[in-house]
């Protein structure tokens, strides 16, 4: 079947094979792709034990990345034993199981000797449950009024009260995590203090947990005693106008949850991939200087993983309303996850012009589940490795902004400058793409995983070529075509 489109000709090749799968190639680069001179791509290492991120370090520069985000390193209410421990602290100056102090130090000088900046995770919002029989913090009716917490008395904490009822900054976290009053100054003295400290072992920047339930003066106030460091907050939420007070702040980036809602629904089954092209312009996403563009996190992926008896695991965006709005591939009715829409949407960020691209890789653990998000899957890498050619380099290029030059429902592709190209076919079936009209600039262009070139000549018309199923084709000039 042929379709006559206003600059290029589609012919749809169909396949019986509707739930085809992206097929794994090499885990390396394809020979004769240069080397970026830059990392910009940052990678979640949740719930690694510092000795273990060293020694990936130089593995993980190879591979291009420029940030590693490392879990919570503080004491944690050991008598929590799933995951979200790591997010219910009782000292902050402390280490927990995590690792030592010199451990951690050593681990960020490693990756400062690798060019690689470290971000720790930080939870000021709240300390642990009060629900816990631990006792660490009790209660009397709706107010606090003993603690067992080294840096924090009942007078630091703001009374119970349910989100629902007060607003989402006074309000408890899940109406049990202990609230504290971040407005109080000597609970912005220990959150300056425990910056300092971490700033002194050798972080270079903060994720900022639960930041949406605190009040907006309270980060620059604590990241002026941190000057020159980089900054990034959760704001779960998929309205970028809900940001809008958070985005005074300085220099701080947030997660972009709403792009991830876009993404969800345009990789699925029926969406609409166009919407990605213009999700900026039409204010459904962050601005590309505020926004880490993600596909997956901590959060997202503990509610759509199992724990060792085949059970969905507790926390995060767990409930089906979470999964529905930030989960990517997953399928709520059949409990399922689409690994080939990740692909994809990783891809996309990974190739579009806007955001810091980051990239998340699960808890360390025996089950299948934990070793599906991976730093290294050759696709991933290969996006990679586009991404930071696209980057302004050392010969003064400048940053190369993507244009769009396919935009089908199932099918998008766009230049980025004019000697990089990315095409994503979300669809189940192979698509043959012939008179692509391009402002690329004539020559050799090859595929950054398989290796396959295209030429581009003069007036920059891609004659024809053929789209696997559900792939992403990442392509870099290499030269000018032989005589």
């Amino acid at each position: 079947m042929m379709t006559q489109k206003s600059n290029y000709l589609i012919t749809v090749s169909f396949s019986l094979v509707f739930a085809a799968s992206v097929v794994l190639a090499q885990d390396d680069i394809a020979e004769g792709i240069p080397k970026p001179s830059k990392q910009g791509v940052a990678v979640q290492l949740f719930d690694w034990r510092f000795v273990d991120i060293e020694k990936v370090i130089p593995r993980l520069q190879e591979l291009g990345y420029g940030y590693i985000h490392v879990s919570p390193p503080q004491e944690y209410n050991r008598s929590v034993e799933k995951w979200y421990k790591r997010y219910q602290p009782v000292d902050f100056f402390r280490f927990g199981d995590l690792g030592t102090e010199e451990e951690f130090r050593r681990m960020c000088l490693t990756a400062k000797q690798h060019g690689i900046a470290i971000w720790v995770d930080v939870v000021f919002n709240h300390m642990t449950s009060v629900d816990d029989p631990s006792g660490y913090v009790q209660m009397e009716g709706d107010e606090v009024v003993r603690t067992m917490l080294p840096q924090f008395l009942p007078k630091h904490f703001n009374p119970r009260r349910r989100i629902e009822d007060v607003g989402e900054i006074k309000g408890w976290l899940f109406y049990g995590l202990a609230d504290l009053n971040t407005e109080n100054p000597y609970v912005r003295s220990v959150a300056k203090e425990f910056l300092k400290h971490l700033v002194d072992l050798g972080v270079a920047g903060f994720r900022f947990d639960a930041a949406k339930h605190i009040e907006p003066d309270f980060f620059p106030d604590v990241l002026s005693v941190v000057p020159h460091t980089f900054s990034f907050a959760e704001i779960a939420n998929e309205d970028p106008t809900t940001f809008s007070d958070m985005l005074k702040i300085k220099d701080m980036y947030f997660y972009d949850f709403p792009l991830v809602t876009i993404m969800k629904d345009a990789f699925a089954y029926g969406g609409d991939l166009t919407t990605l092209l213009t999700a900026h312009k039409e204010g459904k996403s962050l601005q590309g200087n505020r926004a880490i563009t993600f596909v997956r996190n901590h959060d997202i992926d503990r509610g759509q993983s199992k724990d060792s008896k085949g059970d969905f695991t507790d926390g995060g965006f767990n409930d089906s309303e979470g999964r529905s709005r930030f989960g990517i591939g997953w399928n709520e009715s059949a409990k399922s996850l689409n690994r080939d829409d990740v692909l994809l949407a990783h891809a996309f960020i990974l190739g579009w012009d806007e955001g810091l691209p980051y990239v998340f890789v699960d808890m360390p653990g025996d089950s299948d589940d934990c070793k599906d998000d991976r730093f290294d899957d050759p696709r991933i890498v290969a996006a990679i490795r586009f991404h930071n050619l696209c980057l302004q380099e050392n010969d003064q290029v400048e940053f190369r902004k993507a244009i769009p030059i396919i935009v089908e429902r199932n099918m998008i592709g766009w230049q980025r400058g004019q000697d990089r190209f990315i095409v994503i076919n979300k669809a189940a079936e192979t698509v043959v793409i012939s008179s692509i009209k391009t402002s690329l600039k004539a020559g050799v262009y090859k595929n950054i995983l398989s290796g396959k070139n295209v030429t581009v000549p003069q007036d920059g018309v891609i004659a024809e070529y053929n789209f696997p199923v559900r792939s992403a084709m990442m392509y870099v000039w290499i030269g000018e075509v032989a005589d």
